[in-house]
């Protein structure tokens, strides 16, 4: 059965984006309404026996209407924030969705919800009133059962669909700040999931515009009267104005030290500039005609009265952004990128704020050139990844028995091993070439008892115990480090045959395995059983050569064997071979021999305490690589 096609809508303050996606392809269009503009007026017109108008029509209409039809009209805008808060918004809010569907029947657009899977975009600081409401006027307009997703996280999904954040740098962490017309959300995001999430529902672009309301009121007395007379006072407000704000902030980040104008019918605002607006904005108070609205539609009338008065506009929402990641106890060195969602986010002083404050570079702040309908494609492509990346979870997790033991295990015995021969060589080297083998060549020379040797072994051995552990730290610190490396490129290798991009951070080394590769204790086997006891069985082989030498050396062979039997082992020991003996014995070429059996004792003995540590470090690797197959988001599969 073939995954539904998604239908995924971000419902703004000021507009509302759709867009369509096959649920099986990463595939997004966005859906234009007839006008050549990405999504449409978050507005609604009721109008006196006739159908309502929604979108821009809905807005132009309304401003060329006179003032007797306006007076059969009803214009709705900027509900969205309110539909949890008043049962008129969230009436506003079930008839413009459920006109959009009508319109797109119209105009022959197939948006019908009831054979698609229906995604709506919520702020990730909203209650579960705010879901609750949505829902309610979701299934009122006709769409059926929706799903909701953050819409931090649908901004996330288009920059890196986009290819404007490399994937592997959007699984560090990042903060989208989403301030649109009627919200201020922020979201910090790991590995592709929203960790923390913070904002106001009450700041957003829709109290900018009532600033810029304000402004043009005291640039043009007299105007609010007219403008209630002919019934345009809140078109002017909610349309005109935005249209003013909007031309102000453009301006505004290309040259702060412009001078903005702008005509309104038969009014004008003139000589706007940075400095005054930023007087205003230190100041605000929400008008009348703005308080007056919000109380129609059930929304929050007492902004003001809530914020204790007039507001500092920016520094309320500096502190907004301060106050949450503080209250989070999120490190400001975690956030790596910025990205600014919503219209309101293109005002200057927002990425001004966010540099301050947060410290990072502007390179790392960024903005989609479609701001507007980055969430709605984002939203729409998530179904269709989050089934692609599953898929491959499972798949990983299927293969990762054959990862462990295929390949995995062989490269861990390669090291180990090569380890193990490394220190036997050092060893054999250092103690035997340097410290044993002389002796060997002395006793031979002058003669002497094996007691003798014994003793000066031992002694020799004790005292290179030491260096013996500051080798095996040495090469095991060495291995840890470069075994670290090996095991991540053989893991991303793996994840990188599936199309997954591996998360920034590498698999530790951590656990009881790595705990001894950091205090490695490893003890010299038994040196006399090894080296000491060889040169008695090299008598044993002088007397069978001996025994085959002539009459001289039968007596002399017999001789020995008699000892032998008389002294026993111990006593041979004691023995003080004369010189002519141990040198027939004591071959060049039998202690090389004794020089190879002690190094591959040394190795025997490296690798049975190695393998502990190396069976430990398997497991431990393993699991790691279970939990980051677990821990992987549709992020890693962009």
């Amino acid at each position: 059965m073939s995954a539904k096609d998604v239908l995924a809508i971000d419902f703004g303050t000021a507009n509302t984006y759709y867009c369509k996606c096959p649920g099986d392809r990463l595939s997004p269009q966005g859906v234009d309404f007839g006008d050549g503009r990405d999504g449409l007026a978050t507005a609604i017109l009721y109008r006196k026996g006739k159908s309502p108008l929604i979108g821009h029509p809905a807005m132009a209409e309304y401003g060329e209407a006179t003032a007797q039809e306006r007076s059969g009209y009803v214009l709705r805008t900027h509900f969205k924030p309110d539909i949890a808060t008043g049962e008129e918004a969230r009436r506003n809010a079930a008839d413009f969705l459920g006109a959009v569907l009508e319109e797109a029947r119209q105009q022959r657009l197939d948006l019908e919800p009831g054979s698609r899977q229906v995604i709506f975009g919520v702020p990730s600081e909203a209650g579960a009133d705010y879901r609750e409401a949505l829902t309610e006027a979701a299934q009122k307009a006709g769409y059926g059962e929706i799903q909701m997703v953050d819409e931090p996280k649908g901004a996330l999904l288009y920059h890196v669909f986009h290819r404007d954040i490399p994937a592997r740098d959007a699984l560090r962490g990042l903060l989208v700040v989403d301030f649109g017309g009627g919200t201020c959300d922020f979201a910090f995001l790991c590995r592709g999931n929203v960790r923390h999430s913070w904002g106001d529902m009450r700041l957003g672009g829709r109290l900018f515009d009532d600033l810029f309301f304000q402004w043009f009121m005291d640039d043009n007395p007299g105007a609010l009267e007219a403008l209630r007379k002919d019934g345009s006072e809140f078109f002017v407000h909610s349309c005109r104005c935005r249209e003013i704000k909007e031309l102000f902030s453009r301006a505004m980040a290309r040259d702060r030290s412009e001078k903005v104008t702008k005509a309104v019918d038969k009014w004008r605002i003139a000589d706007m500039t940075w400095e005054a607006f930023l007087r205003r904005s230190r100041s605000y108070s929400p008008s009348a005609t703005l308080k007056q609205y919000l109380a129609d539609i059930g929304g929050c009338a007492a902004v003001a009265d809530a914020r204790n008065g007039s507001v500092d506009l920016l520094s309320w929402f500096r502190s907004c952004l301060i106050d949450g990641i503080r209250a989070a106890k999120i490190d400001k060195g975690d956030i790596r990128f910025v990205i600014l969602a919503g219209g309101s986010s293109q005002w200057p002083f927002v990425s001004d704020i966010v540099q301050e404050e947060l410290g990072v570079e502007q390179a790392c702040i960024m903005r989609s050139d479609r701001p507007y309908a980055a969430i709605s494609e984002g939203l729409a492509i998530h179904p269709a990844l989050q089934a692609q990346y599953r898929a491959t979870q499972g798949k990983l997790r299927e293969e990762l028995p054959q990862f462990c033991n295929g390949e995995l295990k062989p490269l861990l015995d390669r090291r180990f091993q090569k380890i193990a021969q490394d220190i036997a060589a050092a060893v054999a080297r250092e103690l035997f070439d340097h410290k044993i083998k002389p002796l060997f060549v002395e006793l031979r020379t002058k003669g002497g008892s094996v007691a003798a040797l014994r003793q000066s072994v031992t002694s020799i051995t004790s005292v290179y115990e030491p260096r013996l552990q500051e080798l095996v730290q040495e090469r095991v610190s060495a291995l840890a480090a470069g075994l670290k490396r090996n095991v991540n490129e053989l893991k991303d290798k793996w994840f990188d045959k599936h199309g997954i991009v591996p998360a920034d951070e590498d698999l530790g080394l951590e656990g009881a395995g790595a705990e001894e590769m950091e205090k490695p204790k490893v003890e010299l086997p038994d040196i006399y059983d090894s080296i000491i006891r060889i040169p008695l069985g090299f008598l044993g082989g002088l007397l069978v050569g001996l025994l085959a030498s002539g009459p001289i050396g039968w007596i002399i062979g017999i001789v020995l064997v008699i000892v032998a039997e008389i002294v026993g082992q111990a006593a041979a020991e004691e023995w003080d071979a004369p010189a002519w003996v141990l040198k027939m014995a004591l071959t060049d070429g039998k202690i090389a021999k004794t020089r190879e059996k002690m190094a591959a004792d040394i190795k025997s003995a490296m690798q049975q305490k190695l393998s502990g540590i190396q069976d430990a470090l398997a497991k431990e690797v393993s699991q790691q690589v279970e939990r980051e197959i677990d821990s992987l988001s549709d992020i890693n599969h962009l």
